[in-house]
């Protein structure tokens, strides 16, 4: 009897050590936002693959340059506050961020960065050695990772089946000058503006 009772506590000190390691819900860091930086992001929104560079200038300043597929390569969205302004080769026009799905998970995932940067420090669970905080916005709940240094790592919308990594974060920006060779800019802007575009978030403010 005394041997099962030693092997019984045994057990249950090993599972609590086991869920203790599985995931820290107290981890800590300092978000490296709070500055200008260039991050390269791979998008995978509900199967469809994209790349794009992230610029951050400062707050509501940012510059998202799509560099594939062939139907958005060269598109640049700006964001300034409340206003977005999207161009292709020398044209550019203002839209309202809820236009289209994908300006408004940029958008989302923007103002969150944004509301991050001011705080000295974030907390959440650790998993795969990076440390995920969550939230809720208008499209729904959010993950942000962060790795130990406080650099961005990912952002996650299970409900829109949307998956962002981000690599290469580099402090100085610098401008990229390669020639873009893609269709023309008539049949970009159909492409990222057109309101037949399949979604699965419903928009407001349609308005051009």
């Amino acid at each position: 009897m005394k041997k099962i009772s030693i092997v019984l506590v045994f057990s249950i000190m090993m599972i609590i050590s086991l869920c203790a390691c599985g995931s820290n819900s107290n981890a800590k860091c300092t978000p490296d936002l709070n500055k200008s930086f260039c991050i390269s992001a791979e998008i995978d929104y509900d199967g469809s693959i994209s790349e794009a560079k992230f610029q951050r200038y400062g707050k509501g300043s940012w510059d998202v340059e799509f560099l594939s597929p062939n139907t958005l390569a060269g598109v640049v969205l700006s964001f300034d506050d409340t206003n977005v302004e999207a161009s292709y080769k020398g044209l550019s026009f203002s839209v309202p961020k809820s236009a289209l799905p994908l300006k408004s998970i940029i958008s989302t995932f923007i103002d969150t960065a944004d509301k991050l940067a001011d705080q000295p420090e974030i907390t959440g669970s650790e998993k795969d050695d990076l440390i995920v905080t969550e939230g809720e916005a208008e499209l729904g709940k959010y993950e942000i990772s962060f790795d130990k240094n406080g650099r961005l790592a990912g952002f996650e919308m299970p409900n829109l089946n949307l998956v962002i990594k981000f690599s290469e974060c580099a402090d100085n920006i610098t401008e990229t000058t390669e020639a873009v060779t893609q269709p023309a800019s008539e049949s970009i802007e159909e492409t990222v503006f057109s309101e037949e575009t399949e979604a699965t978030v419903e928009t407001q403010n349609t308005e051009n």
